[in-house]
């Protein structure tokens, strides 16, 4: 009889892998081969998921995509005045995993020659959710939604780029006191 494999978890715990070894080697050290020691299980396993590099790396943007956009989608569906304070503080605070995801994803963005893939997977991720954004502020009757979603996307963004680039300048507290700031200016 086969082992039965819950497909989502084990795709999650090959995205989590992929997140250590591009923390430890950089982007370009994710291959599936490392991936797959980093887990300690043989490539077929990964590649009976994920047969190629490319598909690895999408599974990974897939999994940050994701987890940010449930992560906004239940702060819209409890709804309340304080929704965008929520999903802003929800969006930037991070600690030391997200700091290993916040890294992949700047190494993924500024990798040369990345597969169209992950350029399509990237782009849907950023238009989601500044649409569930956007959703929110026309909900609680922001005279500017979509120039406001704009605003509070780009400058999550942002935050992700500078916990990379310089993390002691950027604790959480600092942050999510700008994006507090930032709400009460939007």
């Amino acid at each position: 009889m086969p082992i039965q494999v819950d497909i989502a978890e084990r795709k999650h715990d090959i995205a989590e892998a992929t997140f250590r070894v591009a923390a430890e080697n950089g982007l370009e050290g994710v291959t599936i081969r490392s991936v797959a020691a980093e887990m300690g299980a043989s490539t077929t396993v990964i590649t009976n998921y994920l047969p190629s590099r490319a598909e690895l790396l999408v599974n990974a943007v897939d999994l940050l995509g994701d987890e940010w956009v449930i992560q906004l989608e239940k702060i819209h569906a409890d709804g309340g005045d304080d929704v965008i304070l929520r999903a802003m503080r929800a969006s930037v605070g991070w600690d030391d995993a997200e700091q290993i995801r916040c890294q992949f994803w700047v190494d993924l963005l500024t990798a040369p020659g990345r597969a169209g893939q992950v350029d399509d997977h990237l782009r849907k991720t950023a238009q989601r959710v500044r649409s569930i954004v956007e959703d929110m502020l026309v909900d609680i009757g922001h005279r500017e939604p979509g120039v406001t979603a704009d605003l509070l996307f780009l400058f999550a963004q942002g935050v992700f780029v500078s916990i990379v680039e310089d993390p002691g300048s950027w604790p959480p507290e600092r942050v999510i006191a700008a994006a507090e700031r930032l709400v009460d200016l939007v």
